[in-house]
């Protein structure tokens, strides 16, 4: 058996049907290149390729081995999963370096843009010893399904934040002269996947430290909140919820709603406000759960006292302002948690979805309402448009510029949407068939005449939803009137207390984490010392478990832990590192451990002053 077929009985072990490919790919490409083998100084065959009238060396004449023995150097003893991008497989020297080099498992990727130059490769190097202990993909250009937006993808894949540090990137000797477009636009992809990795991280790192401060500004409304469960109590099960999101569609029937008033239940998303209003419109409620929400999206006098349900981390500019009932659910906040807990009492939740519309059905669900009519839900950019007109501007631009996916459409064949508008879509669709599988009974009528089509749903126009289905008169603010605060004035006392006390939790916190910081010090000093003494070793260790023990016991210990992205991705980063002995082991458990409670310490002052008004 040749090298070449050996090669494809890897490639097909590794990735099936590849060998199929590739012969395929051999019998009916046209050569585009004249590929000449000679022979090196030191015995190796090396290639020689001339395109467009250039003729080029893919090795050193002299050397073939030394260019890549340089670079893959710099990237020995590389961790598990480590990523490498390489362009060219014409000198395959560079791609045995890296892989002899290094005994973790890496994760390289190989594109080749000339399948000529990529059949030379298979017929005189080896792979199975690689490929058996390193993840090796080779993208060769000319075979079916690797394009460029396939390859794009892939690497999108493989770029990780926490993996950026130990990647490597190489474009092999004059590919970038025999192949300028390829290796411009290869280096493009890893870049802008990289760089979009970052301003992910910057994103969430930023947002963390505003949902901190949303958190602990709007907690004081607990006190004497609602929680969502209360509406049980009081909204008629035989009346239609309608929820309103501020679609492109919502300008064709907005006028319609006012036939349903007195008539559902009904539910305005926070960009839906100003429309609604404009239009005469007074929802019953509305609903605001984004951190970063516009206050101006809200900033009517007559919004001010319109019920709202909302997340303990929306905008907390729009909670201040905002002085009517308002409604919260179950988020999982430990602290927020305490104070319905210690007097034996529970919130309610809802299915997010990832969306205030979304949240909005779900709760008009989770109430026990078996209708729910959707107005103004278009998941589309019905006539390229964002949103209704009166949202953001009086008359919404038409956006002609982006890059969409077509989805079927309620009224059209197809309707332009994004890839995060479709995963509300498809929440929708699995959502509504999971509740239909156990209650048949349950209905969802689209009445948005417009944008995407939602699976389950009845499609017809608004007048004719509100004509056949809110047929019973209902006083929904008479309803809401009924509720009293979910606490009580001693449990109100109470949860005041408990607030003014969040500012010292966080001190005890910092503390801790100093404390901890300091025995992380020790246990790098020990690790360092050239007899390392074992049972001084593990009597710290011993002391770090029970001090981390204590700072997780800490009821503000989640606030931290949510919002640190830089610890998050200390952490991360650790199932990338292996240590070989003990002392190695503990020098690299010591500069995580110092990094990450320096952090929590810092944070712990800064959350503290965030929560200083409570006293």
């Amino acid at each position: 058996m040749t090298i070449y077929e050996k090669n494809l009985n890897v490639l097909a072990r590794a990735y099936p049907q590849m060998d199929r490919l590739i012969e395929e790919a051999r019998k009916t490409a046209k050569p585009d290149l004249e590929i000449q083998e000679e022979r090196a100084w030191d015995g190796e065959v090396i290639l020689k390729v001339k395109k467009d009238g250039r003729t080029c060396y893919l090795n050193g004449k002299r050397n073939t081995k030394e260019a890549a023995r340089i670079w893959a150097g710099g990237l020995e003893d590389l961790p598990n999963n480590a990523p490498i991008f390489l362009m060219g497989v014409g000198n395959p020297f560079y791609l045995q370096e890296v892989t002899e080099r290094n005994q973790n498992r890496l994760t390289i990727l190989v594109y080749e843009p000339s399948l000529q130059i990529f059949l030379k490769f298979l017929e005189h190097v080896p792979l199975k010893e690689w490929m058996e202990k390193h993840v090796i993909v080779f993208w060769v250009h000319g075979l079916e399904g690797m394009d460029d937006k396939a390859m794009d993808l892939m690497i999108k894949h493989i770029i990780q934040y926490e993996k950026i540090s130990y990647s490597g990137k190489m474009i092999l000797p004059n590919y970038e002269v025999l192949f300028p477009e390829e290796a411009v636009n290869f280096m493009r992809i890893i870049r802008d996947h990289a760089k979009q990795e970052m301003i992910q991280y910057s994103t969430k790192k930023l947002f963390a430290s505003v949902i901190v401060k949303n958190l602990f500004s709007n907690a004081r409304y607990l006190c004497d909140g609602y929680k969502t469960t209360q509406l049980v109590d009081v909204i008629p099960r035989d009346i239609p919820g309608i929820v309103i999101a501020a679609g492109p569609s919502l300008n064709k029937n907005i006028q319609e709603l006012k036939k349903a008033k007195g008539r559902a239940f009904i539910v305005a998303v926070d960009t839906a406000i100003k429309p609604l209003l404009d239009a005469g419109i007074l929802p019953d409620m509305f609903a605001i759960v984004d951190g970063k929400k516009q206050f101006s999206l809200v900033e009517r006098e007559e919004a001010k006292e319109i019920p709202l349900v909302t997340s303990l981390n929306a905008a907390s500019d729009v909670l201040d302002y905002h002085t009517g009932m308002k409604f919260f659910y179950n988020e999982g906040f430990t602290f927020a948690d305490t104070i319905l807990m210690k007097h034996e009492k529970a919130w309610g939740g809802v299915s997010t979805g990832g969306s205030v519309a979304t949240s909005a059905f779900s709760l008009l669900h989770k109430i026990g309402l078996k209708r729910i009519i959707l107005v103004g839900q278009d998941l589309a950019y019905t006539g390229h448009k964002s949103h209704a007109d009166g949202t953001f501007e009086k008359v919404m631009k038409e956006e002609t510029d982006r890059k969409y996916i077509m989805v079927e459409g309620n009224e059209e064949k197809e309707v332009p949407t994004t890839l995060v508008l479709q995963s509300y879509l498809e929440w929708y669709n699995q959502h509504i068939k999971r509740i239909r599988e156990v209650d048949q009974e349950f209905r969802v009528i689209n009445a948005t005449e417009g944008g995407a089509k939602i699976d389950n749903t009845e499609i017809m126009t608004l007048q004719e939803a509100i004509e056949r289905e809110c047929t019973k008169e209902v006083n929904i603010q008479e309803c809401l009137g009924k509720l009293p605060p979910m606490l009580d004035e001693k449990e109100r006392e109470w949860a005041k207390g408990y607030l003014r006390e969040i500012p010292k939790r966080f001190q005890e916190l910092g503390e801790d984490a100093g404390t901890a910081e300091n025995l992380y010090q020790k246990l790098d000093r020990i690790s360092r010392k050239k007899h390392l003494d074992q049972e001084q070793y593990l009597a710290v260790l011993k002391k770090i478990k029970k001090i981390t023990k204590k700072m997780e016991a800490n009821v503000m210990y989640q606030m931290i832990d949510i919002t640190m992205v830089e610890a998050q991705y200390i952490m991360r980063d650790e199932q990338f590192t292996y240590e070989d002995t003990l002392e190695a082991e503990g020098r690299a458990m010591a500069r995580k451990g110092m990094l990450y409670t320096r952090l929590v310490k810092d944070m712990s002052g800064m959350f503290e002053e965030y929560t200083k008004f409570y006293q």
